[in-house]
């Protein structure tokens, strides 16, 4: 009885992560061909829950069907119900036998309850109370089906199987029912994310480490002439701009290479009408968990207006020859020796701890030397105060623009104009707020990147992100004739521990064992990521079987040595049984579907032979075990 009725489980769980694959697809699709496709789906599931039912007696069966006709009247509404309603009827009918009237009956209970739940909760997420209500009454309500039974088999019901059945199928509803809650928060909560993100003005973009487009918003499809962001994604600047593809490649590898990234770098390059455009633009790198390099996070600010009207105001200055004091700037004028000739109040409260030497008759380099003695202007090193002064004093004559962090954190963008009789204007700006701002905007491009890379229990990769990093490490290894490994780790026992200890203790144990795979996958191209459930991988580039054996056997040792412990193990304590296979080099077969799908074998290996331990993928198949 308990292996079918686990078997129900399973059926349970497969179906719903089958939705729960198609949700992030499904965005644009309208609600009542969801609602339909849903329907569908809950349809096949409880097919497949019925073809394995437990028989009770000729004609009589039982299995989880409820689950499915539940969630999918309470999801779906009244199409998906009917069309969940119409399926399990039809198969009920033909598998026919004495029960069914009391199986008829039970359909038409469930989805009642189901239609009643959709009716109340409208468009609403259930909570954890509703959600927990729901799964009971729906896994209860069935069961008075079973009073129609002729007699004998109605005592023999209630006696073996109703509990059972009311038990597990009251959890397999919590479980999915809330997986598909939390899946559509999640959803709903990324699309609004990348919403508020691709319509931001600014340019902003995510690369990674080949340079390709990974996130962009309509600001940057729109300069360059596309109609979508999606179009962009996967390009890179030599699609875009072939001319200076050579040197941003250059400029981005330096900083993935020294984890160094650029702030404000101004740029001047011409659009697609070939005009001149400035752009200030900041880049950063970004790093998974374990401290490896993802890629880079890019802003990019069109600053044309902004350049073009300083240089009015700048033009406009000498035509005048005078300062206006009433400019919220702070404005100075020096003379061709570097002496100021004049300043305005504003430009002196700009500089607190000089302000008092900033008056007319002051040498510039006294000034200069005085701020960075006082400390007020930072990012001047000691041994290289010589020449920053130097650099100033000669800006009177050339001209420049700098950005000063002062020592109360705010920042000042200082332009010296040279003045056509000698001398120069210097104006002084705060741009603390935006810096600020650029820096909110990192912030926000961090967080999206954590939100779709990462798994928010383990805080290892998840698996979309290892799809594309596992695909991109095979083709890696094929170029590089390297061999590339897998392994698959699944914790033993799981559920019995759950079941045991509950939600939240095993949400621990998983994190737990999360942490020994970061721990030992810790060379750089190592790859932890959380597959799915209890299960987890490494992956493990230029390492061959033997190697890839030798990691597994420590991650299970050390997984033992956690002493965690599990009365529901025949080990006593929790244990991991790990799968294997290896791409060896000049391996033809280098597809990530045949690699994954070989350790998943292996990994069922390892759990028939015992579990707690290593299996190797071999053709012919052949077991490795731990030494005992």
């Amino acid at each position: 009885m308990w292996p079918t009725l686990v078997a129900n489980f399973a059926v349970v769980g497969l179906a719903v992560s089958g939705w729960l694959q198609l949700q992030p697809m499904l965005t644009s699709v309208r609600r009542q061909n969801r609602r339909l496709l849903f329907g569908l789906v809950m349809s096949l599931g409880a097919v497949a829950s019925m073809m394995m039912s437990v028989q009770l007696s000729p004609g009589i069966y039982f299995d989880l069907r409820s689950t499915f006709l539940a969630l999918s009247s309470l999801i779906g509404g009244p199409v998906a119900a009917a069309l969940t309603a119409v399926t399990v009827l039809t198969v009920r009918v033909a598998m026919g036998g004495a029960g069914v009237w009391s199986g008829a009956t039970s359909v038409v209970l469930v989805v009642a309850v189901g239609l009643l739940g959709h009716a109340v909760l409208g468009k609403r997420t259930p909570g954890w109370v509703a959600t927990s209500i729901f799964s009971i009454v729906s896994s209860a309500a069935p069961m008075a089906g079973v009073l129609l039974l002729p007699t004998d088999a109605r005592e023999q019901a209630f006696a073996t199987l109703v509990g059972p059945v009311v038990g597990l199928s009251t959890v397999a509803t919590f479980v999915a029912l809330s997986s598909i809650a939390r899946t559509r928060k999640l959803v709903e909560e990324r699309k609004l994310i990348r919403a508020a993100l691709r319509q931001a003005p600014d340019y902003l973009y995510v690369k990674d480490t080949f340079g390709r487009f990974v996130e962009v918003n309509a600001a940057v499809a729109e300069v360059n002439g596309f109609a979508s962001p999606d179009d962009v994604k996967g390009l890179t600047d030599a699609d875009l701009s072939p001319e200076r593809a050579p040197a941003l490649m250059a400029q981005e590898q330096r900083i993935l290479a020294n984890g160094q990234g650029v702030t404000n770098l101004e740029e001047q390059v011409p659009d697609l009408n070939g005009t001149i455009r400035w752009y200030l633009t900041s880049k950063t790198p970004v790093y998974n968990i374990d401290g490896e390099v993802l890629g880079l996070a890019g802003t990019t600010r069109d600053i044309t207006d902004r350049k073009r009207l300083e240089a009015e105001l700048a033009e406009s200055r000498t035509q005048l020859s005078t300062v206006l004091t009433e400019m919220s700037d702070g404005i100075a004028l020096f003379d061709r020796n570097g002496v100021l000739r004049f300043c305005n109040e504003q430009y002196r409260d700009y500089f607190p701890l000089t302000g008092n030497l900033r008056s007319p008759g002051a040498p510039l380099e006294s000034i200069l030397r005085a701020s960075v003695t006082l400390g007020e202007q930072l990012d001047v090193p000691p041994d290289k105060v010589d020449d920053w002064v130097k650099a100033v004093l000669e800006s009177l004559d050339a001209g420049a623009e700098e950005e000063a962090r002062l020592f109360d954190g705010r920042w000042l963008h200082i332009r010296t104009s040279p003045i056509r009789d000698g001398g120069a204007t210097v104006r002084v700006a705060d741009i603390t707020k935006l810096k600020r701002a650029e820096a909110g905007l990192l912030a926000l491009t961090e967080q999206l990147r954590i939100l779709a890379d990462t798994d928010g229990l383990t805080g290892l990769v998840n698996r979309r992100r290892l799809d594309e990093d596992l695909d991109r490490e095979l083709k890696r290894a094929a170029r590089d004739r390297q061999s590339l490994s897998l392994i698959m780790l699944d914790i033993d026992r799981f559920k019995a521990f759950n079941d045991r200890y509950g939600h939240p203790a095993g949400d621990k144990c998983i994190k737990a064992v999360a942490g020994v795979l970061a721990q030992k996958a810790r060379r750089p191209g190592d790859i932890a990521a959380r597959y799915g459930g209890e299960e987890m991988c490494v992956v493990l580039p230029n390492t061959d079987e033997a190697g890839a054996y030798a990691v597994a056997e420590i991650i299970r040792s050390s997984v033992r040595d956690l002493r965690i412990g599990h009365e529901g193990s025949e080990k006593a304590v929790v244990t991991v049984s790990l799968g294997v296979s290896t791409c060896a080099r000049g391996d033809e077969t280098r597809i990530a579907s045949v690699l994954v799908s070989r350790a998943d074998e292996a990994l069922y290996l390892a759990k028939s032979a015992g579990r707690d331990r290593t299996v190797v993928w071999q053709e012919p198949r052949a077991l490795r075990r731990p030494a005992q």
